[in-house]
């Protein structure tokens, strides 16, 4: 049995999978499928929660198999070239495949596809069409307030809500709202399977939804993820303060070196906690105090600390913005950060009597 595809297609559908593939002990989980019917090649993946297969076009007879060693074999295919050619054969109890390229080859082991696991079935209840890049971007941006091993379910993923696209945990949360989607009802994704979205590229896709499961697909990528439960049905306008009693800017650039002086000064056992006022941030660690500046568009009375850590993270999401906007409720409220159609959490801590005093 032999069948025809393009080396280069062949050989990035696998690059496409092989972050899917689990370090279960069941062989056929670490390993890529493949499935000839005809006119096309079928490579497909899966861990059980997340399910990934790419289409290519090919030419010759229907059969399939499961490679061993699918890792190895991708290095091996990145020197194919033009057409590649793949023949199976079947030796008493043992299969190999044999794949040629101009002057290359190799003759490799592989396994039968009966142990493979079938495609979970449901029942979609929701449709939406999108940009796949402008998803990834959004999930980029947002991933950092994930928490895949919080006990709190809500945590462990990206909430699609609406037009947000966003994630909370404890101490911070992060939205963007670029990815062209109007959500009927939310759904929450983890974020290892939403990564998988790169093998889209710029391509639309159709996002198909279901009590259990999220489909995001084309003509070519298939991408099935599971669904993290929503215990507790959050909506960012909950944890975002809606009203405030302090507004201003500041150059994103400004405060971003100012925290990476502060973080240069504390050890790695120390808590960097720092003290906001007006527009200055100080530092007191280890009997020594130490303070950077940041220019701010008006005055701000309101005394805050903040874990230097979870303000950086929250900043690098704005990037590609030089204004950012805060906006205070008080010293102990949500400190909201606002840049162009992306926003961010960070909570406040309670700082220490010498520290709210801090000169």
């Amino acid at each position: 049995m032999k069948n025809t595809v393009d080396a280069a297609a062949f050989y990035k559908a696998m690059t496409a999978l092989m972050e899917v593939p689990s370090k279960s002990s069941i062989e056929v989980l670490r390993e890529i499928k493949v499935e000839f019917t005809a006119d096309q090649c079928v490579l497909s993946a899966t861990d059980l929660d997340t399910w990934m297969s790419v289409t290519i076009p090919a030419g010759g007879d229907s059969f399939d198999f499961v490679f061993r060693n699918s890792a190895n074999i991708q290095k091996v295919c990145r020197h194919y070239d033009g057409a590649l050619e793949l023949e199976l054969q079947q030796r008493g109890d043992e299969a190999f495949l044999t794949m040629r390229s101009g002057g290359k080859g190799g003759e490799f082991p592989v396994y039968d596809t009966e142990d493979c696991p079938t495609w979970p079935e449901f029942r979609v209840r929701q449709t939406y069409t999108a940009n796949a890049a402008k998803i990834l971007v959004c999930i980029k941006q947002v991933k950092y307030a994930v928490n895949p091993h919080a006990i709190k379910l809500d945590y462990q993923g990206v909430l699609f809500q609406n037009r947000h696209i966003w994630a909370v945990e404890g101490h911070r949360a992060a939205c963007c709202d670029d990815g062209g989607l109007d959500v009927e009802k939310p759904f929450l994704v983890g974020v290892s399977a939403l990564e998988q979205l790169k093998a889209f590229g710029d391509a639309d896709m159709q996002i198909s939804v279901a009590d259990e499961w999220v489909l995001f697909q084309n003509e070519q990528v298939r991408l099935l993820a599971k669904r993290i439960p929503n215990v507790t049905p959050m909506t960012y306008e909950s944890v975002v303060p809606q009203k405030w009693n302090e507004e201003f800017c500041f150059h994103r650039k400004d405060f971003v070196q100012a925290l990476k002086y502060l973080l240069a000064c504390v050890g790695k056992t120390d808590k960097p906690y720092v003290r906001f006022h007006n527009g200055t941030l100080s530092l007191r660690v280890n009997g020594c105090l130490y303070k950077a500046a940041v220019p701010i568009s008006a005055e701000s009375s309101i005394v805050f600390g903040f874990d230097a850590r979870f303000m950086l993270e929250a900043l690098t999401q704005f990037e590609k913005q030089d204004m950012v906007t805060m906006r205070l409720t008080g010293s102990l409220g949500a400190i909201s950060l606002i840049a162009g159609s992306s926003s961010a959490i960070v909570l406040p801590v309670r700082l220490r009597e010498e520290e709210q005093k801090a000169a």
